[in-house]
Order: structure tokens, then C-alpha cells, then sequence
């Protein structure tokens, strides 16, 4: 009797991980735990996003703070039933196509073949970046025609394939003797489809549809990588690149992950190795129950079974002689008998291959009931923290302020002052205000602030830039880091290197409360001491 334990074990795994990704809204924070810097009591910034993998990221976060932990399990959903829909997709059409070449078109099978046969010498990857040219754009929201064609096309990619598999196995089936037989006592070929070819394509079908869920979960991994994500792109999804601005997916699907960090691999390799990961546990699985429908229905296990047995007996003639039979007394038999039964091998209490599953659904489990990112609250007052612990960490998340304990006790400088910074300068040029365009406004009561800043490089090395470094203060000395508001998309301050001598210019974007008297506070990379500019 065959048996699919290991496909039904994989495919509840499967489920259950589509499960926890589905009803993720219900249970995980909206946000991802974003977190973009780390400050002391004193509100001095000791660390910045991307952050590595600890106890409150158990795989890190993203240049943008968010947890890569809840991104990976908010977008199992969308990689999972993309790839399912295709491959369903595929092998249906494929099936339908090649039965009907094969016994209704028999002509026209030739030269499908002699078509696409050229296409197995051409990476598919490459096909699939041609047919998703008309779509590799920047959307706001998902768009569902976008979508629909995306799917369209991963089907067509592996439509050929699909075809002449399903038409090679018609022919195969064709020549044996009872669908022959069939022909003969007059049966038409919807007969032959309907009772002889369909006990066949349904065991087939669903080994074919494993194989193309590995074709799809690999080709949409390498679109992803070239920058075609599955949902679309949006516009400027990650923090602190340049203009034109660094494209994020829209749907958080595991493909568009690696695709929008992979310039971070250097700086922060958790962030590619988290889907990445995720990729190859979910392709182990499925590898793992093609391997098992392949098996049997090849007939491997009791062919080895079979061949094992063979192997352990003494082989003898095809005509056995008298003197190569032993014949035993009756007594030696049973004592031969008892002798076996206590040698046979015990049942084992859990199979290695049991234990691995149990381990993988017990992460599974972890990963949709750990809390990562636990905040500190922002009410506890510094002696609160002193007494608790000295060096207390307190993460600021934009965009709320972060009270800072201790007010700034530089003396602040003034707009159009050129300060002079260990080897570099800073320069606020000018301050404007803004209520926001058609597309973007503040929040009641609130205005965006967008001020101008200079830097140069008046040292002999490189200089590191960044409009991370960057916050605002109020009258109360609460801090204020950047939001993620695109009012000033045009005109941003990116990050990089400045050479020695050169000098760039760009724009700061806040959101402040209004008549709040404001400062500018920057935290070079080459110096240790925060400089303060009145607004």
C-alpha cells in the first residue's frame, strides 16, 4: 500500500505557514516594529537601523527599521499563492494543450515543438525580464491588472513545457494494450480521455504541478533580483538612497525582499539571508514531496525494496539441483524461528526524518507567536531608567518624539552660519514651510518643515553622509527624527561619500506641530559632538 506521509506532512506545513502569513493583520503590529534609531536617557543616538539579529529582532531589521522576522511572515502569503496559482495554471492548459495536439492535432505537434524547442537554450529568467517590461514601474497600490499580467506571464514561461510533457505521456499512454483494445471495440477518444487517460493525468498532474511550484518559486527568486517584483514596485520604500529613489516591493513578497536590499548585502547580509532562507526552507519542503509522489508512482520504493531482498539471498541456478536444497528438522526450524523473532529489529520511538518535521513546525510556531522588538516605553522618566538599569536603551520610533532627559547645553548656531566640524562644514541655508500637496498633507495641527543643508568635505579622506544623522528638537527637548514623507522627493539630502574638496546640498523633511519654536540637530560620523542650529 502506498503511503504520502511525507506530502501531507510538508503540505500542512505549507498551509499552516500560508495560515499564520494570511491572518497576520490580526495578531502582528502594523508597523513591522519599525525602529529606526536607539537612544540613551540623555537622547544621544547609540545606534541606527539596519540592527542585527538579537533577542528583539531575531533576524534583524531593514534599512528602514522594520522587523525582518514579521516582513517574512507578512509576505509568505503572496509568494506562496503566487506560485501555486501559476503552477495549477501551467499544468492545466499545458495538459489541455498536449492531449489535444496529441490526439486531436497530431500534425501541429511537430512543429509546437520544433518552436519552443529553442527556449530550453534560453535562461528563463531572461524571457521572464522581457515579457515584464511592459509592467517595471512604480505604483502607489497594488493594481490588479498589474498583477493579472504578472501571473499571465509566469504561466506562458512554463506553458511549453507543460505541453509537451502532458503530450509525450498521452503517446506513451496511447500504445499500451488496453487503450488499443479500447479502439478497436470502437471507442471514441473523449472515451479514451474520460475513463482510460484521466486516472493517469490526475496522479500525474499532481506531480507535475510540484515540479512547476519549484520552477516558479526559482524564476519569480531571480525576477526579484533584477528588480521585477510580484505586486509592482513603490516609490521610494527605502531610507536614505539617492534620486531617483530606491524601489521597495508593494506586497513584501519574499522575491522583492531580496531584490530592494540587495545593495545592503555588505553593510547588513541578514537582510538578503532572511528570504533567502525562507526561499530554500519552503523549496526543501516541496522538493521533499516530489520526491515521495515520484516514488511512488514509479514504483522505486518496492523496486529498491525488492532489489535489497535479491541482494541478501543466495543466488541459484535456473535449474536447482538435489544437493543444493538443506533440509532441516523440524525443531531446528522453530528454534530458527524464535532465534529471528529476537533479532528483529524494535520500532523506533521517532524517525529522524519525524523529528526534523516536529522541528520545523515547532519554528514555524515560535515564528508566528515570538513578540519581537519589545519597546521601551517613552513615559518612564531618566531616574526611573537610572534606577533600573544605568545604561537603559530606549528606542524612538518615527514618528513619535522621544522626551530626551537632558535639553542640549551646546550653544545653538544660527541659519546661514557656517559651522566648522572636525574636517567638514555644515550650513543650514534656508527653512521653508509647507501644508503639503494634492497627494501628501500634515496632520491636523501639524506643518512639514523643510530645511536646506550644505556639506563639505574640507578634510583629506573620504567623508560619510547621511540624512539619518539628522533630527529636530523642540522647546521641551524632545526629539524628532525624520519621517518617511515624500514632500521633498525632488530635493532630498541621499547618502554617500564625499571626496575631499566636494561639497552637496539637499533637503530635510520633518513634521513639527505649528508656532513650536525648533532646532536643527546633526551627529557627524567623524566627530563625537552634536551640533545645534536654530530654526
Amino acid at each position: 500500500m502506498r503511503t504520502y506521509r511525507k506530502t501531507t506532512i510538508g503540505a500542512a506545513i505549507l498551509i499552516l505557514l500560508f495560515l499564520a502569513s494570511y491572518f497576520y493583520p490580526l495578531y502582528g503590529p502594523e508597523d513591522f516594529n519599525k525602529q529606526t534609531i536607539i537612544m540613551d536617557e540623555k537622547s544621544k543616538v547609540i545606534g541606527r537601523a539596519p540592527f542585527p539579529p538579537s533577542l528583539e529582532h531575531i533576524i534583524g531589521t531593514d534599512r528602514n527599521g522594520a522587523d525582518m522576522h514579521l516582513l517574512l511572515l507578512y509576505g509568505a502569503k503572496y509568494t506562496l499563492i503566487t506560485a501555486l496559482v501559476v503552477a495549477f495554471l501551467r499544468v492545466l492548459f499545458g495538459g489541455l494543450m498536449g492531449v489535444f495536439l496529441s490526439l486531436y492535432a497530431p500534425l501541429l505537434k511537430k512543429y509546437f515543438k520544433d518552436f519552443f524547442i529553442i527556449f530550453r537554450y534560453i535562461p528563463t529568467v531572461l524571457l521572464g525580464i522581457v515579457v515584464m517590461l511592459p509592467v517595471h514601474g512604480m505604483f502607489e497600490k497594488p493594481v490588479s491588472s498589474v498583477i493579472a499580467y504578472q501571473i499571465l506571464m509566469l504561466v506562458f514561461l512554463g506553458f511549453p513545457s507543460a505541453t509537451i510533457f502532458a503530450s509525450e505521456l498521452t503517446d506513451e499512454l496511447t500504445k499500451t494494450s488496453f487503450i488499443r483494445s479500447s479502439y478497436l471495440m470502437g471507442a471514441n477518444k473523449f472515451h479514451i480521455i474520460k475513463r482510460h487517460l484521466m486516472p493517469y493525468f490526475k496522479s500525474y498532474g499532481v506531480l507535475f504541478t510540484i515540479q512547476q511550484l519549484l520552477s516558479t518559486l526559482q524564476l519569480t527568486m531571480h525576477l526579484g533580483i533584477f528588480g521585477y517584483f510580484l505586486g509592482g514596485q513603490t516609490v521610494g520604500g527605502i531610507f536614505g538612497y539617492d534620486d531617483p529613489p530606491k524601489p521597495a516591493s508593494l506586497s513584501n513578497e519574499w522575491a522583492g525582499l531580496i531584490g530592494q536590499n540587495l545593495n545592503d548585502f555588505i553593510q547588513a547580509p541578514w537582510i538578503i539571508f532572511g528570504p533567502i532562507f525562507g526561499f530554500l526552507f519552503v523549496i526543501l519542503i516541496v522538493n521533499m514531496m516530489k520526491k515521495e509522489l515520484e516514488e511512488n508512482l514509479n514504483g522505486a520504493l518496492f523496486i529498491k525494496k525488492k532489489k535489497e531482498k535479491s541482494e541478501s539471498t543466495i543466488s541459484i541456478s535456473s535449474q536447482p539441483l538435489m544437493e543444493q536444497f538443506v533440509f532441516v528438522e523440524s525443531d531446528e526450524l522453530l528454534k530458527g524461528a524464535a532465534h529471528a523473532e529476537k533479532v528483529r529489529p524494535q520500532k523506533k520511538f521517532i524517525g529522524k526524518k519525524a523529528l526534523v518535521v516536529a522541528l520545523a513546525v515547532m519554528l514555524l510556531v515560535v515564528m508566528v507567536v515570538y513578540n519581537p522588538g519589545r519597546r521601551t516605553s517613552n513615559t518612564e522618566s531618566a531616574a526611573e531608567n537610572n534606577e533600573k538599569k544605568p545604561s537603559q536603551l530606549v528606542y524612538n520610533n518615527v514618528p513619535n518624539a522621544q522626551t530626551a532627559s537632558d535639553p542640549m547645553e551646546q550653544r545653538p548656531h544660527a541659519v546661514g552660519e557656517e559651522i566648522e566640524i572636525s574636517g567638514s562644514t555644515l550650513t543650514v541655508r534656508k527653512v521653508e514651510k509647507s501644508e503639503g500637496n494634492a497627494t501628501e498633507k500634515p496632520r491636523a495641527g501639524s506643518e512639514f518643515i523643510i530645511v536646506t543643508v550644505q556639506l563639505k568635505n574640507t578634510g583629506k579622506e573620504p567623508m560619510r553622509y547621511d540624512p539619518a544623522l539628522f533630527d529636530v528638537l523642540d522647546n521641551k527637548g524632545n526629539s524628532y527624527p525624520q519621517p518617511f514623507i515624500m514632500i521633498d522627493i525632488d530635493t532630498t539630502l541621499p547618502s554617500g561619500d564625499l571626496a575631499a574638496g566636494e561639497s552637496i546640498t539637499g533637503t530635510l523633511a520633518f513634521e513639527m506641530p505649528k508656532d513650536v519654536k525648533l532646532k536643527l540637530r546633526y551627529y557627524p560620523f567623524h566627530a563625537v559632538d552634536e551640533y545645534v542650529v536654530n530654526l
